[in-house]
């Protein structure tokens, strides 16, 4: 007789499975979740930013500037709270302690795009850097926090543009269930 091995949880669902290694990874340290603003962004509908940051700092109470030093310069991509996408840093918090009211992004002069609400994506090259107010502000007690999450709040998708996409796609499955329903109906003739 010949043996079979059998693995019963290898189909076996996890539930809550979604984010479970990011909670292991966070379980017991400290971290703090911060909401940016702009006032730029929902002034002009902004719902996803395509951005090449140089550099990024902090902006005290009092209006000073304090660096941050560990950031390199990279490309990133920063979606709005209704995506349920954020950034997660872990060098961020090493600044003075104090507290701060705001982040500036400091952009290099290409690479730089917003993608509007209605889905439109809009190429930008005049903006220097851009502010983003913390919500409820930042308190650095001295005390390092090791990790920082970054959620930005900008403007959802339009609802329309959802519709029109989806409009869009009943459209062409009905094209493609006429031409089928066509050459069954050719199929039949011939029988």
């Amino acid at each position: 007789m010949k043996k079979v091995k059998f693995y019963p949880t290898i189909w076996q669902t996890v539930p809550y499975s979604f984010d479970v290694l990011g909670q292991w990874e966070t379980e017991g340290k400290q971290q703090k979740d911060l909401v940016l603003q702009s006032i730029q962004a929902t002034k002009m509908g902004i719902s996803e930013m395509n951005l090449n940051i140089g550099s990024i700092s902090a902006i005290d109470k009092d209006g000073q500037e304090h660096k941050i030093e560990n950031f390199p310069p990279r490309v990133l991509q920063i979606k709005g709270l209704h995506t349920g996408h954020f950034l997660r840093s872990k060098s961020m918090l090493q600044l003075p302690a104090g507290e701060y009211t705001a982040f500036r992004f400091y952009l290099a002069k290409t690479g730089n795009s917003f993608v509007l609400s209605n889905k439109s994506v809009k190429p930008t090259s005049r903006f220097e850097f851009l502010d983003f107010q913390i919500e409820g502000g930042l308190e650095i007690r001295g005390i390092e926090i090791p990790e920082v999450i970054l959620r930005f709040d900008f403007q959802p998708y339009d609802l329309p543009v959802v519709f029109k996409k989806i409009a869009q796609f009943a459209s062409n499955t009905k094209w493609f269930v006429a031409r089928l329903v066509q050459s069954m109906e050719q199929e039949r003739v011939k029988i």
